[in-house]
């Protein structure tokens, strides 16, 4: 199953990083693609005595490919200990050929006073889930069992096409189909994330780098013998300003750093336990709660039965209608565009890095692919390489590809970057305005338009296999 991998951990990352960010003024922006480590400092070039200073604006994650305003000093206290880098090494290969996870999982949190958690978050639950051997960033499917006494009381499985809830205890069953939005809480405190993580690669150009790799005590967790490793990762900030900043105020940058401690079991290198905390709570921006997640019972890559993965409802139980979501500004769906399959595409000009100005008019008899994109944007550069793949398969076949390079923050960030990839695809640029009349609010967003000018794909986000959605996508249009 290829299971909304990347929107799934993006929601991980809103709920864990930006649950409380910005306890003063400034204003949060959340990028697609942010880090899900925890543990919140932050600094600001320049401000005295080390303290953050108070600073008006949001803001955006900086390309690394960017030249910062200011570099940031290293801390004095940052280390790099060999040996705790070879565990944490040797936990990233090993979290790679996972192909079956099952454990009892469990993550607390520490919230301030008067805060209320969701009902059910923190209790345990048992976790199973299934690697698929044809595309190790899918999922076969998965099972979870909230328990209570160590029996369950709820069970929630899944796979591509079916969702399904039994409660136990209310002897009710509930079909959800493939909406997985009414349960998507009480599978993101359990999902397995460092191996999705590591599967995925979280080593983005844009993500967080590491600065520090500390060996703490050894210690027995679930009664297996642990290495215990303290991990600090970096990353710079580039401020925006937004309405409430003078015009003459300079926003620096912000240095943002994340920390997690993390018991492997030397047995398989899982971890065992997971610290997540945060020390920066009168800061410019308030960081998650403190969290430890821990993982017991666990087996790695044992053989497990697809069954797991559905259900019927039992006999006696009682069939309910899924909850209807909120209508508003926080219901957790795709952006509708103002265009969509078969409507006529509105027609554009704009410049190309390669010179002369590109109309949709120019490519009429083919098929067009716009794939929407800033430097900035990690989701948005983790697909190109299936752009490139895909403008070379087609080359001489009518099919004209293109990234549109949209929102940039700085001049000549678009060259820069496809060069140092060696990108060779059309890139066309300022594309704010038909992003605008595309109705696009978030990249990336791939448009494929058809050879007599209509709508044949217009999809925000990237989700599942790219590279093999669009060949379909490309292939069905040239037939036509």
């Amino acid at each position: 199953m290829k299971l909304f991998i990347q929107s799934f951990l993006c929601g991980i990352a809103a709920i864990f990083i930006c649950a409380r960010a910005w306890a003063q003024d400034a204003k949060p922006t959340t990028a697609q693609g942010a880090p899900t480590s925890t543990q919140v400092e932050i600094t600001q070039d320049g401000a005295a005595n080390g303290e953050a200073s108070k600073t008006k604006g949001r803001v955006v994650f900086k390309d690394a490919s960017g030249t910062p305003a200011a570099k940031a000093d290293a801390n004095p206290a940052d280390t790099i200990d060999p040996k705790a880098k070879a565990v944490y090494d040797a936990s990233v290969a090993a979290a790679t050929k996972v192909t079956s996870f099952d454990a009892v999982t469990q993550m607390k949190m520490d919230i301030p006073q008067g805060e209320q958690l969701p009902p059910g978050f923190g209790e345990p639950a048992r976790f199973i889930m299934m690697f698929d051997a044809k595309d190790d960033n899918g999922i076969v499917g998965f099972r979870l069992e909230n328990l209570k006494d160590g029996k369950p009381t709820r069970i929630i499985t899944n796979t591509e096409d079916a969702t399904a809830v039994t409660d136990l205890t209310a002897k009710t069953f509930m079909d959800l189909g493939q909406n997985m939005n009414p349960v998507i809480e009480d599978v993101i405190q359990h999902f397995p994330r460092w191996i999705m993580e590591k599967k995925i690669g979280d080593e983005e150009e844009d993500a967080p780098k590491p600065v520090s790799f500390t060996l703490e005590p050894e210690e027995t967790v679930d009664g297996t013998l642990c290495d215990v490793v303290r991990v600090v990762r970096q990353m710079t900030l580039e401020p925006q300003p937004d309405g409430d900043a003078n015009e003459d105020e300079k926003l620096k940058p912000l240095v943002i750093r994340f920390t997690e401690t993390i018991a492997f079991a030397r047995s398989d290198n899982m971890p065992r336990r997971l610290i997540e905390s945060n020390n920066m709570s009168d800061g410019p921006m308030g960081g998650p709660p403190p969290t430890v997640t821990t993982y017991t019972n666990v087996k790695i890559n044992s053989t497990i039965d697809p069954a797991l993965f559905t259900q019927k409802m039992p006999e006696g139980f009682a069939k309910i209608d899924a909850p209807k979501e909120e209508e508003d500004e926080d219901a957790q769906r795709a952006p509708e565009l103002a265009f969509k399959v078969g409507d006529k595409a509105p027609d554009f000009k704009l410049a190309s890095l390669a010179g002369p100005e590109v109309t949709l008019d120019s490519l009429k008899g083919k098929v067009v692919l716009l794939d929407f994109w800033a430097t900035w944007c990690g989701p948005c550069k983790k697909i190109m390489p299936a752009i490139q793949k895909l403008s070379e398969e087609f080359k001489d076949k009518g099919v004209a590809v293109f990234g549109v390079n949209t929102w940039e923050k700085k001049d000549g960030a678009a060259k820069t970057y496809m060069e140092s990839k060696n990108f060779t695809y059309g890139c066309l640029l300022a594309g704010e305005e038909l992003a605008k009349t595309y109705g696009i609010t978030g990249i990336p967003t791939l448009i494929i338009i058809n050879k007599d000018g209509t709508i044949a794909k217009a999809e925000v986000g990237a989700g599942g296999n790219v590279e093999a959605d669009l060949r379909a996508v490309i292939t069905a249009a040239l037939a036509k």
